[in-house]
């Protein structure tokens, strides 16, 4: 990509964003060698990759990031044999180690339904290798916080106790002295000078002190001497942490002899951590910007509420679609409107899609891939070059136009300014024109109105412009396509209160053809404000059907769990009566059998035949009220009640008559001579009023067995026998049968069973009763 384009457009300063999100200096190394892909292939890899992190890094169990320490230098100390890392050095070779281990433990810890693991596992590699882990736990265990040798090390810690005794012999020594000399010595402590305890002597004493002097006071009444046994003692606590000293350089050069030896996995480690925390930093700030990934199925630009990543909460939305057909678009309308800021916006947006995937912007938002990203945006005068602002703007474009190819996106902001309008309007079409020619897409700002009719002429350019709010005059940032947009210069010279008689003489200068443009473009603003408005209205009447819709479809949820309901209990009832009543006849049968049949058996057969009657009675009647009910709910739901009309009113079906609607389903009705209002559930439509239909119809459908024997039939021609008797039925209003199927093989009761499943006539079947046929026989119900 152009470095001077991608300067231009504030990539940088974003990267610098995406920088500030990671945790190892690695990472920020490919961060920076980060390519950009113009194959969706590739792009489509990264996207997924960054997509994965974003998953590792949210949710309930996110991935909390260590930080990782520099250990580069270390490792390129370590490839020389001479030289060698001190203990902290080495300490961060652990910590590295160490935080490494804690992204691989969490990643291993995943249950990789989203595929996070998969995904990202190309950057993973096959975990951390056992010998990294040891030689971690080896480092941490020799060393401390500080990276100095622990002194609980069994090799320092033996030495550390021989110290520990020679002090505490020379110590002793030193306090015995002291009191076997009290005329001689100075005072009743002993001195440390240079690691080496001395005794103070008076100095018209020392002659008494068999030893060597090492100092003396700045006065000269004090010398600190060493008695020849001190001499020893004081050499040997030297000679004894001298050892410690040896036996700290031997470890820490065990421990550069391991780290050394492993040099290459930790080199590889870190080529593996550079590059996911680039992409866990790239996903870090599409969290933080609240990006999405762009859509890599098509090649067009769809921009929807893109929000500028630097100019944060100050950010104003803008959206932009443009047909795969379109080549051009040429933004117009007033100073400070936003132009220059929906184009940087939109340049921006392609190097990011290309380097991440990810945009802040709506999802569903899409860009094309282009091969390189040409831009001339500001002031490019130069008194060193002695380029005039116009002379600057050329030696840009001109090298744009050289560079581009068909795959390029080409950006130029305020395009034939700086020199007469006239010869600029010129160029800039015939530059507009070449980029047409040469340029995948080209987008284009200027006031030239000669830009805004080329725009108008081809159909692979469009106009574009941004908003500017008549009454408050000024800009509101968004854009509108298929529309120019006016400078308005008047409009802002009158609000900045310039005298009126200024921008009468402006007007008659601008000329009647201008002003009737401007007069036109103003009438196409309103016109797209109002289709926009009920635009705006549509949607909100979609959306209050959708409620009403939902809500019907509500009740008829309700009517159908109820009807549920009321067959399950009636189910019930019936199942109880059935048993009750079959022991009863078992009973029955048992004492008719027995002895002869006389008057009282008799009456007993006829009293359990009447009680099936009465309760098949009182179920019909049952039905026919419930069937009568729904009927009168179904009337009252779908009725509409209108002013003037009749109306049965409450449980005791009083006559009245509608005054008018007051609410939602609440009305006025007068009942003679009181008025009241009443919900609407309460109300009912005389039957006299109800619509009746008559529906009359001839069948030659033969009428419907009560038993269908399908016996010795094949599957196929007993299905066929099956959908007759369904039919028959549903058109002689019969609701049962049996079918009597056999045993066999099974062929035909299995078969028969799918059939009754998978028919949306059939309310429910079962086998038949023991005593009737059991499993070789099915009772139907429609």
């Amino acid at each position: 990509m152009n470095h001077k384009s991608i300067e231009e457009l504030g990539f940088f300063q974003v990267l610098q964003q995406i920088k500030g999100m990671s945790h190892a200096p690695e990472g920020k190394k490919v961060l920076d060698a980060l390519p950009f892909l113009d194959t969706q292939d590739t792009l489509a890899i990264r996207q997924n990759q960054v997509a994965a992190a974003m998953k590792l890094l949210s949710g309930a169990d996110r991935l909390m990031l260590h930080s990782f320490p520099e250990i580069q230098e270390t490792l390129t100390s370590l490839d020389d044999p001479a030289h060698g890392a001190e203990g902290y050095e080495l300490l961060d070779v652990a910590r590295y180690i160490r935080s490494a281990e804690h992204l691989y433990n969490h990643v291993d810890a995943l249950q990789d339904t989203d595929n996070v693991v998969t995904v990202l596992h190309p950057l993973l590699g096959d975990g951390l290798p056992y010998e990294l882990v040891a030689l971690c736990e080896q480092i941490e265990g020799t060393l401390d916080e500080s990276g100095q040798v622990r002194n609980t090390h069994p090799r320092i810690s033996a030495l550390f106790r021989q110290v520990e005794t020679a002090k505490s012999e020379r110590s002793r020594f030193c306090a015995q002295f002291i009191r076997s000399n009290p005329t001689a010595v100075q005072t009743d402590q002993e001195a440390m000078r240079d690691g080496r305890l001395v005794i103070p002597v008076r100095s018209d004493r020392r002659s008494q002190v068999q030893g060597f002097v090492s100092s003396s006071s700045s006065s000269g009444n004090t010398v600190f001497m060493e008695p020849y046994t001190l001499v020893e003692m004081n050499n040997s606590v030297m000679l004894a942490q001298n050892q410690i000293l040896v036996e700290i350089a031997k470890i820490l050069g065990e421990l550069n002899s391991s780290v050394r030896k492993l040099r290459v996995h930790v080199k590889t480690l870190s080529t593996r951590i550079g590059n996911l925390d680039a992409v866990f930093s790239m996903a870090l700030w599409a969290l933080e910007t609240h990006a999405t990934a762009t859509d890599l199925q098509t090649n067009r630009c769809n921009l929807e509420q893109a929000r500028h990543p630097l100019l944060g909460n100050k950010a104003v939305p803008i959206s932009i679609t443009l047909e795969e057909d379109v080549r051009a678009v040429v933004i117009s309308g007033p100073n400070a409107g936003g132009k220059t800021v929906t184009i940087k916006t939109v340049g921006l947006f392609a190097l990011l899609n290309q380097y991440c995937g990810f945009i802040p912007a709506k999802e569903g938002s899409s860009l094309p891939l282009f091969d390189n990203v040409f831009t001339d945006i500001g002031d490019e005068q130069s008194i060193e070059a002695e380029l005039s602002t116009f002379s600057g703007h050329m030696k840009q474009i001109g090298y744009i136009l050289r560079n581009m190819s068909k795959r390029s996106l080409v950006i130029l902001d305020e395009l034939g300014s700086g020199t007469d309008p006239v010869e600029g309007s010129a160029i800039a079409r015939s530059v507009l024109e070449y980029c047409l020619e040469k340029a995948k897409l080209t987008m284009v700002t200027s006031h030239h109105g000669v830009l805004k009719q080329f725009a108008y002429a081809k159909k692979e350019v469009i106009n574009a412009s941004m908003e500017f709010n008549e009454h408050s005059h000024m800009p509101t940032f968004r854009v509108i396509q298929g529309l120019p947009g006016e400078s308005h210069a008047i409009d802002t010279a009158r609000y900045m209160k310039l005298p009126e008689e200024v921008i009468s003489r402006a007007e008659q200068y601008l000329g009647s053809e201008a002003v009737q443009i401007a007069s036109i473009i103003k009438d196409l603003e309103e016109k797209r404000k109002e289709l926009e408005t009920q635009e705006e209205q549509t949607k909100k009447r979609y959306y209050t059907l959708q409620q009403e819709v939902k809500q019907l479809q509500l009740k008829e949820l309700r009517v159908r769990q109820k009807e549920n309901q009321l067959k399950e209990e009636q189910a019930t009832e019936l199942a109880r009566f059935m048993s009750a009543k079959r022991k009863e006849l078992e009973n029955l049968v048992k004492t008719v059998r027995e002895g002869e049949l006389d008057k009282a058996k008799r009456k007993q057969v006829k009293a359990y035949v009447q009680s099936l009657e009465d309760r098949v009675q009182s179920e019909q009647a049952l039905l026919e009220q419930r069937e009568e009910e729904l009927s009168a709910l179904e009337v009252q739901e779908q009725m509409e009640f209108s002013e003037g009309m009749e109306v049965l009113c409450g449980t005791a079906k009083r006559l009245g008559k509608i005054l008018k609607k007051q609410g939602k389903n609440k009305y006025l009705v007068a009942i003679g001579s009181m008025r009241m209002t009443l919900d609407g559930k309460e109300l009912q439509v005389p039957k006299e009023q109800q619509k009746k239909v008559l529906v009359s119809y001839h069948s030659s459908t033969p009428r419907p067995k009560l038993v269908l024997d399908l016996r010795g039939y094949t599957l196929e021609e007993a299905l066929a026998s099956l959908e007759e008797q369904i039919e028959s039925c549903l058109v002689h209003g019969m609701s049962t049968f049996s079918v009597i199927h056999g045993y066999g093989d099974g062929i035909l009761s299995k078969g028969i069973t799918s059939y009754l499943e998978h028919h949306r006539a059939i309310q429910g079947f079962r086998f038949a009763t023991p005593e009737d046929g059991g499993m070789g026989k099915t009772y139907v119900q429609l």
